[in-house]
């Protein structure tokens, strides 16, 4: 049994694995990927789907199977011989175009100089197009390791060397030079006519010469009021016009065209996890145009999440949207057979995983009733792979290793114990964010939300009404609907497992509205009984029942909590005027001129905020690195660091440098010469030792049921 047992946690851990991280107990990763692929649907239908030579969004929250999806797609394309793949980490690529402050602060000192965040724009496009070409060779290579070659050798007259110098030769053709040489001309004509037309409207054409050919654009509008966006707009111009992407695509197109290869897919990870204006840069001048210009070569597949996508100029009625959330894969009948699709998929899943990774049978594992304990970690999970094997890896801890059997109850204890480990830092973190205190307030706001939403749940536990008082036991009070309206406010919340879209349905008084669920964990922590009493029809609308209705929760926060304010002449409207602003383009009524942005700020949480030591303040990547060390092994590889938050190695071996220099981290070397990382007693003190505020504040008159 302690073989099958260790290669059960081998399972259990190829489903906690983030992005494309080699999987355990594997030595053939891209061959076991069509083993372990298990569709959401039936029939394999969500990658027929994406498989198809379209434009596709593949549209789910962090560990809904995206990247699986890609290395599906990648082990499936190298059997066909007419199609290509290059697979882009956009997050990574980002995080490797930031220019170092230090360093900026001498470029700065030139009177050519550009602005650092469009030096950070040139680096983002040429490493996006450096990293597409170094995969597509990365490919190929894996193609003639077989007998593609041998297949292709008649329709490419030249030798293997040949191809790859050609590739090659596309890469040294990105010339950082030439950018920063036209944008820093651009950059000194750009501030003068500014500063000569400040407060004045007209059309200015301008000419650059940039080798070879010269560039020619217009700028005009109201430079006074929207010199900014002119600038970025023009900046734009140039990079298309200089980094001529319709010859990269051309030549590129000529290159694979000699293969045979008629479709380029090009899949972007990650996207999501830009900041809006690289978001906005990525889309703008690359994804844009590689699929609006491409002739059919080039076949984009995004993976993004939901509420966090910009399209820009990319046609929304030619691509595909994938969802990978329950209630838009299951949720077109009714909740019960929506909870029934999502639980087979959880079945499927694990049972596929422990069959490929020889584990033997469920049963070894589970109690007797395998089904109730499945609906169970549905409920825990929300069907979210990386989840279920964050609640298996701790089951296995908390009972497989001592020879007791997975049960309801262990199911429950470690998504409270996952609650409480991943989620909840959220909040508990966010004050020492190296962020605005708007930003921060922002968070907190949020907290004060989910504290309302929870104290409510708390309430009902109580509540005596005729459906209530036919529930043998305390009702569940887990789940509530609010008008559809009102869905983007609960979006950050559901976008970090606090809630989950659970359904959409017709209330009691026919309106159309959405119904969430609390956390699974977060209801074990406060003793919030979960789901309905019973699959009876006389429950069959237990979630939409009136005093589930939380919209006046949610406009009470609202009044509360958020100002709508003018970002040019600062104007406060209230919150009343929110729908009437909305109509307008969120465009202000008093000066006609500005754009109005909905704050969410903390009133509650003001003094925790503003008494942080600012000392302590840290970007988010240093935040989750010293989590990580925190919940982790006592020593850690950046390998292993960076595969529990999503990042690159890199990424962790410079910030971790950072760490150690202010004494938060150990950093040293092993016997074998690998720098292992630990978290310092300093940090542990300053970041993680209990305080009254991290957890939320939700305590009612009935907590003596508890």
């Amino acid at each position: 049994m302690a073989g099958k047992l260790a290669n059960f946690h081998s399972a259990v851990q190829s489903l906690k694995l983030y992005r494309r991280a080699e999987l355990p107990g594997q030595d053939n990763n891209a061959g076991i990927v069509e083993k372990l692929y298990v569709d959401p649907l039936p029939n394999d239908h969500v990658f027929d789907t994406v498989r198809t030579p379209n434009t596709s969004f593949i549209i789910g929250r962090k560990g809904t199977g995206k990247s699986t999806i890609f290395q599906r797609l990648q082990y499936d394309l190298t059997k066909d011989k007419k199609k290509t793949s290059a697979y882009v980490d956009i997050k990574t690529i980002f995080e490797s175009s930031q220019v170092d402050s230090r360093l900026y602060a001498k470029i700065a000192a030139m009177e050519t100089a550009l602005p650092q965040q469009e030096i950070e724009r040139v680096l983002l496009l040429k490493s996006f197009i450096v990293s597409v070409i170094v995969e597509i060779k990365k490919e190929l290579k894996k193609r003639t390791e077989s007998s593609f070659w041998e297949t292709i050798k008649d329709s490419f007259s030249g030798g293997l060397d040949e191809l790859f110098e050609e590739l090659d030769e596309l890469v040294d053709e990105i010339d950082v030079e030439k950018f920063v040489s036209v944008l820093g001309i651009k950059h000194i004509q750009g501030k003068r006519q500014e500063e000569a037309t400040r407060s004045q409207s007209g059309n200015v054409d301008l000419k650059i010469k940039a080798d070879p050919k010269p560039i020619e654009f217009s700028m005009g509008g109201q430079i006074g009021s929207s010199g900014k966006n002119a600038n970025e707009v023009n900046y734009s111009d140039i990079l298309i016009s200089v980094f001529d992407i319709k010859d990269l695509l051309t030549k590129l197109k000529t290159i694979l065209s000699n293969l045979g290869v008629r479709h380029l897919y090009i899949l972007v990870d990650d996207f999501s996890e830009l900041p809006e204006d690289a978001m906005r840069v990525v889309v703008d001048l690359l994804l844009a145009p590689l699929n609006n210009w491409s002739e059919e070569f080039v076949k984009l597949k995004v993976a993004a999440y939901p509420g966090r996508i910009y399209y820009g100029q990319i046609d929304k009625t030619k691509i595909d949207e994938i969802y990978l959330d329950i209630y838009k894969l299951y949720g077109s009948n009714d909740v019960s057979t929506m909870e029934d699709n999502a639980t087979e998929f959880v079945r499927r899943l694990v049972l596929m995983r422990i069959k490929v990774y020889k584990a033997g049978k469920l049963l070894d594992y589970f109690d007797s009733n395998t089904d109730e304990i499945l609906k169970e970690l549905f409920y825990a999970t929300m069907g979210n792979p990386r989840i279920i094997g964050y609640i298996l890896h701790y089951c296995h801890e908390s009972h497989l290793i001592y020879d007791r059997k997975i049960g309801v109850r262990a199911i429950q204890q470690a998504a409270k114990k996952y609650y409480e480990d991943k989620i909840e830092s959220y909040f508990s973190l966010s004050k020492f964010l190296h962020e605005s205190f708007g930003e921060k307030s922002s968070i907190y706001g949020l907290k004060e939300l989910l504290e309302m939403l929870v104290v409510r749940a708390k309430e009902l536990r109580t509540h005596s009404s005729t459906i209530f008082n036919s529930i043998q036991g305390r009702p569940p009070t887990s789940h509530f609907h609010v008008s559809v309206a009102y869905e983007s406010i609960l979006h950050t919340l559901e976008l970090n497992f606090f809630l989950t879209k659970y359904y959409e349905m017709s209330d009691r008084d026919g309106k159309k509205v959405t119904v969430y669920a609390m956390n699974y964990g977060l209801c074990q922590k406060y003793t919030l009984a979960f789901g309905r009493p019973s699959r009876e029809r006389a429950y069959r609308l237990y979630f939409v029942e009136r005093v589930f209705d939380y919209s006046p929760i949610l406009h009470k926060y609202m009044a509360k909590n958020q100002e709508i304010i003018c970002q040019d002449c600062g104007f406060k409207y209230s919150i009343e005027d929110l729908d009437a602003i909305r109509w307008n383009k969120m465009k202000c009524r008093e000066c006609a001129s500005g754009i109005c942005e909905v704050v969410n700020l903390s009133k509650k949480y003001e003094s925790v905020l503003r008494d942080v030591d600012k000392s302590l303040l840290l970007p988010a990547a240093e935040l989750g690195i010293l989590q990580t060390l925190y919940l982790g092994a006592d020593k850690m590889f950046a390998g292993d660091i960076a595969s529990e938050l999503d990042c690159s190695y890199q990424l962790v071996g410079r910030r971790g440098k950072y760490l150690h220099d202010k004494g938060l981290v150990n950093r040293a070397k092993n016997d074998s010469g690998r720098r292992v990382f630990a978290i310092t007693d300093l940090a542990e003190e300053s970041y993680f030792s209990q305080r009254d505020d991290d957890g939320l504040s939700v305590e009612t008159a009935d907590d003596d049921l508890a």
